[in-house]
This record gives C-alpha cells, sequence and structure tokens, in this order.
C-alpha cells in the first residue's frame, strides 16, 4: 500500500516534465509555413521577372506589355484580399487554405500552356491571385497570430522567412528548367512542387488554433488570458477593433500608407531586376544569382526583424530596416552591377523581409484579433496597390527612354516619406475586449 501511495506521485510528476520537455505543435505549425510560404503565392508573383526575357524572346512582347502583367496581379489581388481576409476570420485558416493550394498549384502549372495573345497572360494574372489568394501571407499569419503570443514576432519572422527562402529557390529552379528545357517546363515543375509538397502540409499538418489540440498559445501551462484566448477560443470574448472601427482610425491610414511606398518602391526591383542586370552586360544564369541575393536577405530581415520587434518597440525597428531600400535603389540609379548589385539588393531585400512580418505584427498590436483577416487584408491590398504601379512604372520608362536610372532615384526619395508614416503611428493603444456577437 505504501508502494502505491509514494508511486502515484512520481507518476504524475514524471507525465507533467514530459509534458514540459515535448515540443510544442505551434513549432511544426512554424516550419510548415517556412514550406507553404515558400511555394506561395507571393513566391510566385515576386519571381515573375525571371520569364520576362523568356517571354520578350518567344513571343515579342515589350517589356511595358509584360509588364503590364503584375499590375494586373496588384489590382486583382487589391480587391480580393479583403474578401479571403473576412472569410479567414469566418471560417478558419484550413478551409481556405487547402483548396488554394490546390487550384494554385493547377493555375501555375497551366502557365505552360500560355499562348501568344498578350490577353491570355493577363488573364492568368487575374486568375493566380483569385486562386492563390489563400496561400499568400496573410493566411500563415493568421495561424502564426492564433498559435504564439509572447513569442508572435520570432515565430513570425522564422515562419514568414518562407517567402525569402522561395524567391531564392524558385528562380533557380526556373533556371535549371529554363536552361535545360524551356520556361513552359519551367513553370509545370513549380506547380508540381506546389501540389505534392505544400499541399499535404496544408491538410495534413496545419490546426487552426492551439485549442483544437487541447493546448494553449506558446504551449503555456497557465490560464490564458482573454488576448491570449481571442484566437483559440470561439464565441468568447474577442480583443481589438472591428473592420469599420480600425479603418475609421489615423494609424490604420498610417499603416497602409507605409505598407503602400514600400510595395511601390521594392516591386519595382523584384520585376525588373534580371532583366536590368542583364542589360548591364551579366549574363541570365548571374543575373538569377543576384536575385538569390534578395531571397537570403528577405529570410535575414524576417528573423532579425521578428526577434527585435519581440524586444523593442516595433515601429523604431522598422524604420531601420526601411532605410535599406532608401541606400539600395539610390546605388541602382547610379548603375550598381555586379557585386555592387548584390549588396544593392540585399540592402532591398531584408526591407521586404521585414514587411510582411511588420504587416501581421502592427496588425495585432494596434488593432487586435478581432478582425485580423480582413484589416490585414486592406493592409496588404495597399502593398499590393504599390507593387501594381511599380513595376508597370518600371516597364513604360524603359520603353519610351531605354533605362531606369530616374525612376529608381524618385523610389529612394519616396522611401523616407515610409519612414516617417511610420514613426508617426505612436504607442500602442488599449484594444477594447468585447463578447462575441454570436
Amino acid at each position: 500500500m505504501s508502494n502505491e501511495l509514494v508511486k502515484a506521485p512520481l507518476t504524475s510528476e514524471m507525465d507533467t516534465t514530459m509534458k514540459t520537455n515535448k515540443i510544442f505543435y505551434g513549432w511544426w505549425i512554424v516550419i510548415g509555413t517556412i514550406i507553404g510560404l515558400s511555394l506561395g503565392y507571393s513566391v510566385i508573383a515576386m519571381s515573375f521577372g525571371t520569364f520576362i526575357k523568356a517571354f520578350e524572346t518567344s513571343f515579342g512582347w515589350t517589356r511595358g506589355q509584360i509588364s503590364f502583367g503584375p499590375t494586373i496581379i496588384g489590382i486583382t489581388a487589391i480587391v480580393f484580399f479583403p474578401y479571403v481576409g473576412r472569410m479567414i476570420d469566418k471560417h478558419g485558416v484550413k478551409k481556405i487554405l487547402v483548396p488554394s493550394t490546390f487550384l494554385f498549384a493547377l493555375t501555375i502549372a497551366s502557365m505552360s500552356l500560355l499562348t501568344p495573345s498578350i490577353w491570355h497572360l493577363y488573364a492568368m494574372c487575374v486568375v493566380i491571385p483569385l486562386l492563390g489568394a489563400g496561400t499568400a501571407p496573410l493566411t500563415y499569419s493568421k495561424l502564426l497570430v492564433s498559435w504564439f503570443n509572447k513569442k508572435r514576432g520570432l515565430a513570425l519572422g522564422i515562419g514568414l522567412a518562407g517567402v525569402g527562402l522561395g524567391t531564392t529557390m524558385v528562380p533557380l529552379i526556373a533556371s535549371y528548367f529554363m536552361e535545360h528545357y524551356t520556361w513552359r517546363e519551367a513553370y509545370l515543375a513549380i506547380g508540381v512542387l506546389i501540389l505534392v509538397i505544400a499541399l499535404p502540409i496544408s491538410k495534413f499538418i496545419f490546426k487552426d488554433k492551439p485549442s483544437d489540440i487541447g493546448l494553449c498559445p506558446d504551449g503555456s501551462t497557465d490560464a490564458p488570458s482573454a488576448q491570449q484566448t481571442s484566437f483559440s477560443k470561439p464565441n468568447t470574448q474577442l480583443v481589438g477593433y472591428t473592420t469599420k472601427e480600425a479603418i475609421k482610425q489615423k494609424t490604420f491610414w498610417l499603416m497602409f500608407t507605409s505598407f503602400l511606398i514600400t510595395g511601390l518602391c521594392t516591386s519595382t526591383v523584384l520585376v525588373h531586376l534580371i532583366p536590368m542586370m542583364t542589360d548591364r552586360g551579366m549574363s541570365i544564369k548571374e543575373a538569377i544569382g543576384t536575385f538569390a541575393y534578395l531571397g537570403m536577405s528577405i529570410v535575414g530581415g524576417r528573423l532579425l526583424a521578428g526577434y527585435l520587434m519581440d524586444k523593442f518597440f516595433a515601429p523604431y525597428v522598422v524604420i531601420a530596416f526601411m532605410f535599406g531600400p532608401v541606400i539600395g535603389l539610390a546605388l541602382f540609379a547610379m548603375g550598381a552591377s555586379g557585386f555592387e548589385a548584390a549588396i544593392c539588393t540585399a540592402l532591398i531585400g531584408i526591407a521586404i523581409g521585414a514587411e510582411f512580418d511588420v504587416m501581421a505584427y502592427f496588425t495585432s498590436k494596434y488593432f487586435g484579433q478581432r478582425s485580423f483577416g480582413e484589416v490585414y487584408g486592406y493592409s496588404y491590398s495597399g502593398f499590393k496597390l504599390g507593387a501594381s504601379i511599380g513595376p508597370l512604372i518600371m516597364g513604360l520608362t524603359f520603353d519610351a527612354v531605354g533605362r531606369y536610372t530616374e525612376v529608381l532615384w524618385a523610389m529612394s526619395a519616396i522611401m523616407i516619406l515610409c519612414c516617417v508614416c511610420i514613426l508617426m503611428m505612436g504607442k500602442y493603444p488599449e484594444l477594447p475586449i468585447r463578447k462575441s456577437e454570436s
């Protein structure tokens, strides 16, 4: 009898120790996010420039005509992404992510069937964001914010680094197939990768929130606060503003404007970097190698920004990152190529790396989790509005004067205004806590 009395508390203590030492499932969500985003909508949109020269050669399209494609992608995203955010808030991540991943894979694979009609390209540029919206950082950010509270910045930084990983890998994969086969096989290969890698992860690994498997955010064993349970328990207390309340605030429009400017200035390099480098004497392989620095710096920017935003006031951290494009764009305007171009690309990529982390972090801190998906969707629309205009301006300017110099100088100057907007956002507010209407 006495032995049994002794063993019982020991067993209980061992169980507690095992639960404590077990890896928090949220980190598996982070790993899945890295892989999913590396083959998601954002990466494919940012890798569009890899195919510009191939389209010019195959179909005889001008650079201005091709550059209107990313503009169409951006305009479609502006209109559609807030709706996607609303659907994610209402139905959860998986119900949007799984079908979107499947349809996005088929859409990218079908780019291999592109015909010489420029209208076929434009039609595909509408379909890509429509069917791929669920694979964008918006969806994965909602997932990460649900699973993490105290380590939210770090989780966002690590998880959203998948965009940087994909920005490095996808152009290299495309380059391999374009070198050994054609650009059509490159699109087909990317579509297959999405289907066989990203889709199973979205279906079998992801859980919408910790409470789905009996956990709390961050793996905490303490009683969760109202703010922690806002995502993890449905139909209880919701923390934050409604979308209508959020968009009436000056802070929202300062955030929106800063994202718009960042999208405008950085997208010019994302889309036109490879053709710009080949114009300056580099081979297509060397230009894609330079583009790889963009992906690596995006990863570094995300990890560093995510870590620092947990430690320091986020707007101050972000301003430091946003000065990278001011310098990088100016150096590109002065004719940087070779190793200098790699440095410029890294400076711009660091800011892009911080951007999506910042978008999610700012949304959760300034407006809360109540309507996170929809508010994030509007913020992302601001980024895409800028990203849709920038490449078109660059393409039309090149067609008109045969160079990018003036636009690059203008973009460098405008990035300073972005920093001013972020500085004016002010301290984090006290968020309202209300019961769910449902």
